[in-house]
């Protein structure tokens, strides 16, 4: 099975706290919370899981499209991008698959599923784990499907979208799945606002932005012809009545929100980051989002760390599990001001 952060109410139970007692780092979702007037939609849509949702999520779907220039037909709905994610790999029969890893852990379990055998293309320290794309270029063959996330978790590295479409059209015989999850977080284009050419599959979370995890909504973009030949394998009511509601509206709502999210990065990551490089024991890698991967220098390891913490109730994610990377780093996730000057006050009575 996956590995995840963000797994709050089991760690609630295993400390013998409440929810509302911890201060979830683990996670990636969004600093400021639920999204405004979206409880309120909740609560007066609730009523209506008296009756099936629609079968393919259809308004839902047009909004989503309308938004971005995009096709009804060329956008699908999902129980969060984890359906997708699993379904890509076994839908189309290419030779194998090529993780840009350290990476989200359910790309390589979604090929494993399939039995697709997967090539790591291994990004480094050395280099702050920044993607070549010249040197992913080599290694493709053809007829394999390739996962990026972009920015990339959990290393928080963003690649220019000019860049990842230059690469994908000029591999025409390869499929490139983009996991743009965290992409709301930066000013960076989304690949949606390009032609879509027929290798590509872009995923979009609601999860993370919205921060609504525990409603499952996500979306795929691709091409018609490609979501056609996905929709063949694919159950009705894949979408809850309730994260319709949620999705219309916030597709319809939320703008202002997330560009204060944005702001709020903008301005708290560089002061948090600050706060972490002064402790001298911790190195944090160049990245972009609302997360930041920290390397540990001295002989305490991240396990160690991630206990120390959970002492004061602030839960980290410990990336011991992630691919290419050992018991040295940890994910920090950006909470409100008050919190992440707690979470550095705690982390120096650790390290000092």
């Amino acid at each position: 099975m996956s590995v995840h952060g963000g797994n709050i109410v089991a760690t609630a139970k295993a400390l013998g706290c409440q929810v509302a007692d911890l201060i979830d780092m683990s996670g990636n979702l969004t600093p400021l919370g639920m999204a405004p007037g979206l409880r309120e939609a909740l609560t007066q849509g609730l009523e209506q899981v008296a009756f099936l949702p629609e079968t393919e999520s259809e308004t839902l779907r047009q909004v989503f499209a309308g938004k971005f220039g995009l096709r009804e037909d060329e956008v699908l709905a999902g129980n969060g991008t984890t359906e997708f994610i699993f379904a890509l790999p076994a839908s189309f029969g290419h030779k194998r698959a090529i993780i840009v890893n350290p990476t989200y852990s359910d790309y390589s379990l979604a090929c494993s599923w399939a039995n697709m055998p997967v090539v790591n293309f291994m990004l480094t320290l050395e280099h702050d784990f920044r993607l070549d794309m010249a040197h992913l270029a080599k290694h493709l063959q053809g007829e394999e499907l390739v996962f990026i996330c972009n920015p990339n978790n959990p290393t928080a590295g963003l690649t220019p979208t000019r860049e990842l479409y230059a690469l994908i059209v000029n591999h025409p015989a390869t499929t490139f799945v983009v996991d743009e999850s965290y992409l709301p977080f930066t000013r960076e284009m989304s690949l949606l606002r390009y032609d879509l050419p027929a290798n590509l599959f872009v995923l979009f979370s609601s999860s993370k932005i919205y921060g609504i995890p525990g409603l499952r909504l996500g979306f795929l973009a691709a091409r018609a012809a490609n979501l056609q030949a996905l929709a063949l394998h694919r159950k009705p009511w894949g979408v809850n009545r309730l994260a319709q509601i949620a999705g219309e509206y916030l597709l319809h709502n939320s703008d202002s929100y997330v560009e204060d999210v944005r702001q709020f990065v903008e301005q708290e990551r560089p002061r948090f980051v600050k706060g972490l490089q002064e402790m001298g024991s911790i190195r944090v890698i160049p990245g972009a989002a609302n997360f930041m991967l920290c390397y540990l220098q001295g002989d305490l390891s991240a396990a160690e760390l991630r206990g120390r913490l959970l002492e004061k109730r602030i839960m980290i994610r410990d990336c011991a599990s992630f691919a290419g990377l050992d018991d040295h780093y940890f994910r920090l996730c950006l909470q409100g001001r008050e919190k992440n000057v707690y979470c550095l006050k705690v982390l120096r009575e650790i390290f000092n």
